[in-house]
């Protein structure tokens, strides 16, 4: 599929935007290989199951002044999903990542957590994280190892996953002085009630059908690359998926808004996706890149809405040299 956009020549802002990932890409390829190794040295689910309530409210949430298709319900009425990622935080990749490895365990179960958090004579948790970071100094003779940086990394994503707004997981050892994080458990996907209150229940292994993204996100690499919007897509698309069945779907900007909590911008991350051969789309012709139409035009005619299908075999493939071609052909 060729986007109208993909025809024109990149502005100032968007090869910017290009030239980062690109060095972003180079800076974690070394560490997203060997996240990568130690997945393979761990027992993990045969994919990722999730329960719809993580990325879906069944009730649609209230839009805040004038009904637009950038305007988004308070960050408290998004479902947990859309409301985790923060600039540089990896929350949402920890939440994943401790389900996949749950989800070695029987369904119906409540999965222990066997892994260290840091312990570099094993398979810790840090080992499955890759991040850009790169060694740097403190002061005139102590360095901070790309290690250190994160552990630090994963300690903020615990807090803020334990944080009463999300309550995704609980850490049993909190208030120990040493060991905060160790033994961390899992809590229900649904996360704190949009109502207010707790989450009492603790994570179960899905008995049920739930939706879910292949296994190859985590073991090729690709939770390491793809930005949070990405992942968020990736999810909207699976659920879209479990509801209505492998034919290509689309989603209103009404339900979108208001039951995923996921933006315009993040949207548009369809067509990085599809750069990436992760996602299928077909897309209305005689949209513009703003959504406008530009040809083909009748008076009370409504534009098509795009149809999207899940390319789960893209995820076969490894996701470095699979981005870094994608960067490539989008700078020449």
């Amino acid at each position: 599929m060729i986007f109208f956009h993909d025809l024109q020549p990149l502005s100032a802002g968007e090869r910017k935007r290009y030239e980062a990932r690109r060095v972003k890409l180079e800076k974690s390829e070394a560490e997203v290989s060997k996240a990568c190794e130690k997945f393979a040295e761990v027992e993990t689910g045969r994919q990722l199951r999730v329960r719809s309530e993580f990325m879906f409210r069944a009730e649609s949430a209230e839009l805040p002044g004038d009904p637009s298709d950038r305007r988004l319900p308070p960050p408290q009425d998004r479902p947990p999903s859309t409301r985790l990622p923060s600039p540089r935080g990896i929350a949402l990749r920890a939440y994943l990542t401790a389900l996949f490895v749950a989800q070695s365990r029987n369904p119906g179960t409540h999965p222990g957590n066997p892994l260290p958090l840091n312990n570099i004579d094993t398979v810790s948790w840090v080992d499955l994280f890759a991040t850009p970071s790169e060694l740097s100094r403190k002061g005139d003779r102590n360095y901070v190892t790309v290690r250190d940086k994160k552990v630090r990394q994963l300690h903020s994503a615990l807090d803020r996953l334990s944080g009463d707004a999300f309550q995704l997981i609980h850490l049993p050892n909190r208030n120990k002085g040493r060991g905060k994080y160790e033994g961390f458990q899992l809590l229900h996907e649904r996360g704190a009630p949009y109502e207010g209150g707790s989450n009492p229940d603790r994570y179960m292994v899905a008995e049920e059908r739930v939706p879910w993204l292949p296994a190859g996100l985590f073991h090729n690499g690709w939770i390491h690359l793809l930005e949070d919007t990405e992942i968020n897509f990736l999810l909207m698309l699976a659920w879209l998926h479990y509801r209505f069945g492998a034919q290509p779907v689309f989603v209103a900007s009404d339900i979108r808004l208001r039951q995923f909590g996921l933006g315009k911008d993040a949207y548009e991350a369809h067509r990085m996706l599809n750069r990436f051969g992760l996602v299928d789309v077909e897309e209305d012709p005689n949209r513009h890149l703003d959504g406008y139409l530009v040809t083909g035009y009748n008076e009370g005619t409504m534009p098509k809405l795009h149809r999207f299908e899940l390319r789960r075999e893209g995820f076969d493939e490894q996701a470095v040299p699979k981005i870094r071609s994608a960067i490539e052909r989008r700078l020449r």
